[in-house]
């Protein structure tokens, strides 16, 4: 038997292959056009950089004769020199930014492009909006430091490092040599993680580094430097904190009264203790409000009202006389056994019904 497949069913799948096709291309072409502006962006910093070594070493061989490159003397310091802005990539859209980073600060990476490539490196920081790994002692360029961080008589300019991208890195760790046993270094390029797990201590999610084809072989991440707390002028003796300078008494206050009310609202509902100022005024509104109540008008039947709710109050509360009593445990006695038996009550004798 043949199975007869609709044309729509035909058309559905076409336009799915289609958008497939269309999508790859549009990956595609974005990857492309990403990877000339990087190449651009870092040709033209390389220029920068050549230029300024080359200015520099002409400037050392002329030396008095060297001529003037700039405009005032405000550029002296900063000509040739890579700015801040350059130094930061462009930022990287979420959906193209790494996931899980299997690098991490203070891990050992060896570099694979730029004037670096083939040295090995200590991770200094990482630029996770950026894809970007700072190498310490590496990539270096010389820079305008901003003037917020220079401290007065120093230069503002010094050599820093140059972010290098995620791909352009890695990792290096020390396997034994299958033959000798020795430990030597490893560039590992494929780095495989395990199941993913959250990390209660350090509140993150966390997973183990796995060398790929050596099972069993954990790459432990590296461990935290914990900061070095330094002294400073400003900063408490510990002789000075375990000095006890407060002693607890029943005699008086632990402060001053006038300190309560600059903690506390001193108008909140649920106070105790208020100031006679403040009694005072209270007392004053009670009072205008009595006084405007009484003064209002009244019509003759709120005045009967009045009056028939003061009678009745000054009669008391109902007392039961005797035959009410009566009646009331003549009709409990006539319910009781239907209450115990737990069945509804039926419609009471003529006499029960009060």
């Amino acid at each position: 038997m043949y199975k007869v497949i609709s044309r729509s069913y035909r058309a559905k799948t076409q336009a799915k292959k289609v958008l497939i096709r269309f999508n790859k291309k549009k990956e595609s072409l974005a990857l492309k056009d990403d990877m000339r502006n990087e190449k651009m962006r870092l040709r033209a910093l390389s220029d920068e950089v050549k230029v300024s070594r080359q200015e520099l070493k002409e400037d050392r061989m002329l030396g008095p004769l060297a001529p003037r490159r700039t405009l005032s003397k405000l550029d002296v310091e900063e000509y040739g020199v890579v700015s801040e802005e350059r130094l930061v990539g462009d930022y990287v859209p979420k959906d193209e930014r790494i996931k899980y980073w299997n690098i991490a600060v203070g891990d050992r990476v060896v570099i694979l492009k730029g004037h670096d490539r083939h040295k090995i490196g200590v991770v200094k920081a990482l630029d996770k909006p950026r894809n970007g790994i700072l190498v310490e002692s590496m990539n270096m360029v010389l820079a305008k430091i901003p003037a917020v961080y220079v401290k007065p008589g120093q230069s503002t300019v010094a050599y820093r490092e140059m972010p290098v991208k995620y791909s352009d890195v890695r990792l290096v760790y020390p396997l034994p040599d299958p033959e000798t046993g020795i430990l030597k270094d490893t560039v590992i390029a494929n780095i495989q993680r395990s199941k993913i797990w959250f990390d209660k201590r350090n509140k993150s999610k966390t997973w183990d580094r796995l060398v790929p084809g050596m099972a069993g072989v954990i790459i432990p991440w590296p461990a935290k430097e914990k900061p070095e707390k330094i002294d400073k002028i400003g900063d408490t003796r510990m002789l000075d904190a375990e000095t006890i300078t407060y002693i607890p008494s029943l005699l008086r206050l632990p402060f001053p009264e006038d300190v309560i009310d600059e903690l506390r609202n001193r108008y909140s509902r649920f106070r105790t203790r208020h100031d006679p100022e403040y009694i005072a005024k209270k007392q004053a509104e009670d009072l205008d409000k009595h006084m405007k109540a009484t003064a209002r008008v009244v019509t003759p039947v709120q005045e009967i009202n009045k009056k028939a709710r003061a009678e009745r109050k000054a009669l008391g509360k109902p007392v039961l006389s005797e035959e009410m009593l009566e009646k009331i445990g003549r009709i409990m006695a006539l319910n009781r056994p239907e209450l115990l038996a737990g069945i509804q009550t039926a419609p009471v004798a003529e006499e029960a019904v009060v």
